[in-house]
């Protein structure tokens, strides 16, 4: 089977679910959405290997022009891991490199964020004007193609329908409560987390059976070229079928929804660095792509029209 992408691409009709190979975009005969296929999502990759095999995808687009929406626009659920990297975690408590990290006993720290939190490629990262402490977090996002309900660890991939990227974007002095709060209420994870475009994602999803090992994959992150994050998912102290079995247990994974892993070293709250009105921010995941999102003032009303295709 040869390597293809699954998209959500915005064109004068609305969304549609589209085919991307070789820098080459195909709208769907029907023009069915992701949410359509992922319905079925074992028969939809099969008539997707067809297809492309077949050579009978036609009216491409190039992949430059197109305006890209997050590949499941409108999931269920965004399940987010949080202080899931090995290396980030020794950042984050200032441990020298190589130290061990021991695996909490309770399982991997989840939490949801918002599901319009979602941005696509290209689309911006709006900085809010109250706050100046605004910080990335690249992550490898799966997919899920199947109910998946008290599933173990050791088939949990087979639940999966693919992989894209996703930028946690987090609000660092939004994080803590002011005076006067007293625990339990002192950390407010939804003002760090839960503003509009803090998550873009995308650009496409590399469906699973081209990625047959995901705790393997490099994974990066620039700022204007510069690279901030370099490492890999191999440093992921909870795997992504131990994460998948942790929350199965808990709550039934639905077809569409979203489960980010975690961020590796390398954020900005580590060396007291934050994004500014133009930066270009570039996620990076092996065999995926790359994100590419401009972080914007939110007065900037005219950036935001130019880079905004959807409300």
């Amino acid at each position: 089977m040869s390597d293809f992408f699954v998209a959500t691409i915005a064109d004068v009709d609305g969304a549609t679910a589209a085919l991307v190979k070789d820098g080459s975009v195909h709208v769907l005969p029907g023009r069915p959405s992701v949410a359509d296929l992922l319905a079925d999502w074992d028969s939809a990759l099969e008539r997707l290997a067809n297809d492309v095999g077949r050579g009978t995808l036609v009216d491409p687009l190039d992949v430059d022009t197109v305006g890209f929406l997050p590949p499941v626009p409108h999931p269920p659920n965004l399940y987010m891991a949080g202080a899931n990297y090995a290396d980030h975690a020794r950042e984050m408590r200032g441990l020298d490199r190589g130290e061990p990290i021991e695996k909490p006993m309770e399982g991997p720290f989840i939490f949801l964020k918002p599901t319009t939190t979602l941005a696509g490629h290209r689309e911006p990262i709006v900085l809010p004007s109250a706050y100046s402490k605004v910080d990335w977090e690249v992550e490898l996002a799966a997919v899920m193609g199947r109910r998946a309900h008290r599933v173990s660890a050791a088939h949990a991939l087979s639940y999966v329908a693919g992989y894209t990227i996703a930028n946690d974007v987090s609000v660092r002095d939004a994080f803590r409560r002011g005076s006067g709060t007293e625990p339990p209420l002192v950390f407010d994870w939804f003002a760090q987390k839960g503003r509009w475009t803090s998550c873009p994602c995308g650009p496409w999803m590399l469906p699973g059976a081209f990625c047959p090992e995901p705790g393997n994959l490099a994974i990066r992150l620039a700022v204007n070229d510069e690279v901030l994050q370099d490492s890999s998912t191999s440093e992921m102290i909870f795997s992504l079928e131990e994460i998948i079995e942790y929350i199965s247990a808990i709550v039934p994974l639905v077809p569409g929804d979203v489960i980010c892993t975690g961020t590796c070293a390398g954020v900005g709250a580590g060396m007291n660095r934050f994004l500014a009105a133009g930066d270009i921010v570039v996620a990076r995941v092996e065999r995926i792509g790359a994100l590419q999102n401009e972080a914007v003032a939110e007065t900037d009303t005219a950036r935001l029209r130019a880079l905004l295709g959807r409300d």
